[in-house]
């Protein structure tokens, strides 16, 4: 992904860009898979969007047991909560699941005008509002599928509000990684996709795709 195509570069002139770029000390990263970009308790300093790959966020109890797993994709951000709180610590940390290359925008950046008063302050800082926004929307879409009632109503919940056109939901997390977001565990979700399939209602199309067979009974399922 190109930086002009981040949303929080909208609206900006290829001059204004460069400023913008220039003004926030932001830097292009790649991080292997599998390796940390922050880990929980880091102080945090930087604002980051995804340029390539996909990255885990998740918390840790005192057990060493995640409690807590959410992915981000390409052109999303993360970071922001605790950075733009001014928390002395990250809550949680954010992964690598494959190879990742993320823009990372020093929080200075976001205290206000620089001393040259950059014009292009004002549009980032707008296009920032209308990310928290989008991103309060999907958290809440979220909170409607885990709260949607027993496993069968979540899945269904999921796979309906994640379909394409063509009635086909691409999963872009794996069976295990897919439980933690539905809470619950790999095999139950296994067993009940399986239920789902043998009941007409879907199809499992490999490992990443899932194709709604009878759209409307799926529905009078939430």
């Amino acid at each position: 992904m190109k930086l002009q195509q981040l949303q929080i570069f909208q609206n900006l002139t290829e001059e204004e860009l460069e400023k913008s770029l220039v003004c926030s000390q932001a830097v292009v990263k790649k991080y292997p898979k599998d390796t940390y970009i922050f880990r929980q308790g880091d102080v945090p300093l930087k604002l980051y969007f995804i340029l390539e790959g996909m990255v885990e966020l998740g918390s840790i109890n005192l057990n060493g047991k995640i409690t807590r797993s959410s992915y981000v994709m390409v052109g999303e951000e993360f970071g922001e909560v605790e950075m733009f709180l001014r928390q002395s610590a990250y809550s949680g940390y954010a992964k690598a699941k494959n190879e990742v290359s993320v823009l990372e925008v020093s929080q200075n950046f976001f205290g206000g005008r620089c001393e040259r008063n950059c014009v292009h302050h004002s549009k980032v800082a707008f296009n920032m509002l209308q990310l928290f926004a989008e991103k309060a929307e999907k958290c809440n879409r979220q909170i409607e599928v885990l709260t949607s009632g027993n496993l069968r109503q979540r899945v269904a919940a999921y796979l309906l509000e994640n379909c394409d056109p063509d009635y086909r939901v691409r999963l872009h997390m794996n069976r295990e990684d897919l439980a933690v977001y539905l809470n619950t565990t790999r095999p139950s979700l296994s067993r009940m996709l399986l239920t789902l399939q043998d009941e007409g209602l879907i199809r499992l199309v490999g490992r990443k795709v899932i194709e709604i067979t009878d759209y409307e009974r799926l529905q009078s399922e939430e």
